[in-house]
Formats: structure tokens, sequence, C-alpha cells
């Protein structure tokens, strides 16, 4: 299993073990397995080679017998490689990708940021990132040089439905060929390292962004390698810094955690939703002479009950009543809900057959 974790798994060599997996017994002919991958029986050979180099094994005469021996006229998977790649792997349950339905996602009209991951390590924070990128209305990703090649099955599994995302993905092999077609390039970094450049909050960069993708410009905002950042030599292709103004004492930051701050600053920079608002579900805020009706019902109902005596006292209790009430947004069915409450002390003691307590 360490051998297969040093080469890049990608979905037409996983297909491979899947193909021999499901084979009865884990056999079949090196016809059926090229029909069930997809593919010419050479790939698995190469994928064999593979294996044998990340072993640092030699390389049988047949690189087939390095996973399987022969059977008949066809291939036995080897037990324990079935073993280890059924629980481990590639086991098909494994293989449905994201746990729910592909959101339908599309790019939004005109410009928008391109997201650049630069040399991304883990396939898994690839679709983190698709995720992330979704919550924020970006679509474009392209990724320069992911170490574990591309695609990856594993990236589509935590993506959470954002498929159309990681299905439009373009790959580079460097900074420079992907950024060609951009006219401002942002790049974070967590420290400035003495470079001259105008550096920004992801805010501001948002902002900034916005205004340029407005005038029909491309931008893209360059993310780093989960282990370090983005080398000097990335920053130099770079016309403005961003850095996250975070916890001095600790700035880590996931992959897919530092693209979602920049995509809900992009999202939000032109987000119409009040910072604040009553969720009335359904009924409104009650009018000051509704508020003030129930008021004088209440206070009506406390005199004759002899709760606001003496009198000397009155004055300042009605006052605490009124701030009370006055203080927020007192909706209509409140104050019906009040109304039936002040009904229920007043009369509802005798109609339900208790006693009146003085």
């Amino acid at each position: 299993m360490d051998a297969l974790k040093r080469i890049a798994l990608t979905d037409p060599k996983r297909a491979w073990f899947r193909a021999h997996l499901d084979a009865p017994g884990c056999t079949a002919t090196e016809a059926a397995l090229a029909a069930a991958a997809g593919q010419p029986i050479a790939e698995y050979r190469a994928l064999a080679a593979e294996l044998a180099a990340a072993l640092e094994a030699d390389m049988p005469e047949e690189p087939l017998a390095l996973v399987a021996e022969r059977a008949g006229e066809g291939w036995r998977l080897h037990a324990p490689l079935a073993f280890a790649l059924g629980i481990h792997r590639v086991v098909p349950d494994a293989w449905t990708r994201g746990g729910k339905p592909a959101a339908k996602l599309q790019p939004a009209p005109g410009e928008s940021p391109v997201v650049v991951l630069v040399r991304p390590q883990l396939a898994e924070n690839i679709g983190t990132t698709a995720r992330a990128m979704a919550n924020g209305g970006l679509f474009h990703l392209r990724l320069v040089a992911p170490r574990d090649g591309w695609p990856q099955d594993r990236a589509w599994r935590t993506a959470s439905g954002a498929d159309a995302i990681l299905d439009a993905v373009q790959v580079f092999p460097d900074v420079p060929s992907a950024i060609a077609d951009c006219h401002r390039v942002f790049a974070t970094c967590p420290r400035p390292r003495h470079m001259i450049k105008p550096l920004r909050t992801a805010r501001a960069a948002a902002e900034d962004v916005r205004e340029v993708n407005e005038r029909g410009l491309r931008c893209a905002v360059l993310f780093g390698p989960e282990r370090a950042g983005l080398e000097a030599d990335d920053m130099a292709h770079a016309d403005t810094l961003v850095r996250y103004p975070l916890n001095p004492a600790h700035m880590s930051l996931n992959l897919a955690q530092a693209v979602m701050i920049f995509a809900y600053e992009w999202w939000t920079a032109r987000e119409t939703t009040p910072s604040r608002r009553l969720v009335t579900n359904g009924t409104a805020v009650a009018s000051k002479g509704l508020l003030e009706a129930f008021l004088d019902r209440l206070i009506g109902e406390l005199d004759a009950s002899g709760f606001l005596e003496p009198e000397k006292k009155r004055a300042n209790m009605v006052r605490n009543l009124r701030h009370w009430f006055e203080r927020g947004e007192v909706t209509e069915q409140e104050l019906r809900t009040l109304h039936g409450v002040v009904t229920e002390l007043s009369q509802g003691r005798m109609r339900r057959g208790r006693p009146d307590l003085d």
C-alpha cells in the first residue's frame, strides 16, 4: 500500500484495479479487463511498471505478473493486493463521487476570479476548495503541477456536489502558463517577505477584483501548496499580495479555508442581504398604535388588580413596562398572544372553575 500511495492513482488507473476487483474471483482475461476499464491493456502494464518503480523492485518480464498471477487464459489479482485495495483504496462503494447530487453550477456572466492552486498536494483539498468556491459563487479553478496528477476521484468525494467546478478544472505545468491570459494576478502570502508590492486584506483584494472584473479584465488569485505556501518565484508573477489579518500567534489555514475567506469576501462585496434583520415568519412588526392599545389594556388590568399600587410607584412601574415593550420590534402575532394572556389572567381562573386567588 505504501507503493500505491507514492504513485498518482488517477481515475483511469483506479479503473484497472476496480475492473480486476469486480471480476469473478478477481480473475479476468486481458480483453475483459481492457473492456471493463475502457483502455488498452498496455495502460495496465504501464501501471504495473510504475508500481515496480515505486517498490524499487526489478521489473518482471511480464509486468502484469507484479499485480496478478496467471489463471488459465486470464489473470488473478494477487490475494494480498486484492485485500489491500478493497479495504483501503478502491473498494467499489468508495467510487461514489461525493455524497450529494451535483449542483447546477456555472460561471457567472462576464469575468470572475480564477482560483489557481499552485502545486496542490492532496486531492481532498482540491475537492474542498471547489466546495468553498461554489459557496462564494466562483467557478474557474486551475491547477499548477498537482503532486498526484489529475483527475483524482477523491477530490469529487470531498466537493459536496461542486462537481461542475472539478469537471472544468484546467491543469498547467507552471505559474506563467496558468496566468498567461490574465490581466491582474493576486498572490496570497502569510507575510510580505521583503517585497515591494501593494498589499491587500482579503476584503480589499475582493473589492479590487470586483472592480477589475467589471471592466472586463481577468484576475487570478494564487494559493500555494499546503505545506509552505507560495514560493518567492511564484509571488514574483503577481502584481498584488493578499494577507489575511488573523491571530498573529496562529495564522495557519487549510487550503480550502484560505480560498473560502477570499470567496466569501468576493461574494459579499456585492451581496445585498441586510446585515441585520428580524425574521417574522409570516407576521409583521406591530405598529406603535397597536402596541399602545395593548399597553393601555395591560395597564388598565394591572390597575384593576392592584398591581400598580401604591400610587407613588405607579408612574415608574408604567414607564418600566413601556420601556420593556418598546425596546424590541414586537410583532402583531406576539401582541395577539399577549392579549390572550391578559384575557386569561383577568377572566380565565373563574371561567375554568378555579378560585380567584387574593
